[in-house]
């Protein structure tokens, strides 16, 4: 995966909560003798992502030439934007949060802007393989007392949330998943929990178009659709 933007949260701080959408898709099965409509329920569920009132800043040249490069490496629909879930929206990603560690190099330096590697904390393990397509999945919970239904994860930039608990047994639950399994996931994987994030494009061509005119600063809400497009492609034979 190359040429991908990771959406910069912290210079563009939002005003309201950003906001990940279940986009389920269901074919009609035709109607029945009583006229109700019967509907089936498909694999083939999306995401939408909403980041509402960017709050951009002209006195910050930071914000302007920050948002003038990533609509140039977008391209309107094209480019692949990786949006994380920073918002916290379950007990195990308060946990992961805050048990999040940073540490430096092997020679006790960091980066040249005086931060660390985040070392992210295993609390949530694939217990079983996770073929392409799947829906239900089996997770170990890593810390006694974790909750795991209703929390998103992800892996390699594909986002998930989990159902209802299907089946408990120890520490390892069976849970139904949104959406279906986009690539192959190894039994043993730590999940990504702290900050998930979903591979997206712009939902349209002129997401980012803004004039930042003559004052002060200026809003602006901004649309994701997830690059299923992207995922077809990999898991093409």
């Amino acid at each position: 995966m190359t040429n991908v933007i990771h959406w910069p949260h912290s210079l563009f701080a939002s005003q309201g909560k950003p906001t990940f959408q279940k986009r389920p898709f269901s074919r009609s099965g035709g109607m029945t003798l009583g006229g109700r409509e019967l509907v089936t329920q498909t694999d083939l569920g999306f995401w939408r992502a909403r980041i509402p009132n960017i709050v951009l800043r002209r006195r910050d040249l930071r914000h302007e030439e920050a948002w003038n490069a990533i609509e140039v490496a977008l391209h309107g629909q094209v480019g692949l934007v990786i949006v994380s879930v920073s918002h916290v929206g379950s007990q195990v990603q308060k946990l992961a949060k805050q048990a999040r560690s940073y540490v430096p190099h092997a020679d006790e330096t960091g980066f040249s802007d005086g931060t660390f590697y985040a070392s992210e904390p295993a609390l949530v393990q694939l217990e079983e393989q996770a073929t392409l397509g799947s829906t239900v999945l089996k997770l170990r919970g890593l810390q006694s007392g974790l909750r795991l239904s209703g929390i998103h994860f992800s892996y390699l930039h594909a986002l998930y949330n989990t159902g209802p608990i299907i089946e408990t047994e120890g520490d390892v639950v069976r849970v139904p998943i949104f959406p279906a399994i986009r690539a192959p996931i190894p039994a043993g994987t730590l999940l990504n929990v702290t900050e998930p994030s979903c591979l997206m494009k712009l939902a349209s061509d002129n997401e980012m178009n803004l004039d930042f005119g003559s004052s002060s600063f200026t809003r602006k809400t901004v649309n994701f659709v997830e690059a299923i497009d992207y995922w077809d492609k990999v898991s093409a034979p």
